[in-house]
């Protein structure tokens, strides 16, 4: 599963990468990256925040949608 911690170690990594590339297409692609990359992951966190508010405890946080 990928988690947002994740997400935010490759978005400093493309970052870090962007610093150092000499081409500035590539870089900006790369900054583009991480911005995405962070959205995503605060996304991750936002969700998880929904689900523990909405969710009583020691219930689990989905449902089993199975109607077979």
């Amino acid at each position: 599963m990928i988690t947002a911690e994740f997400l935010r170690r490759q978005a400093e990594n493309c970052l870090r990468i962007a610093r150092s590339c000499f081409d500035l297409g590539s870089a900006e692609r790369l900054r583009l990256m991480a911005v995405e990359l962070h959205a995503k992951a605060d996304e991750i966190d936002r969700r998880g925040d929904l689900r523990s508010r909405f969710t009583p405890p020691g219930q689990p946080s989905f449902q089993n949608n199975d109607r077979g």
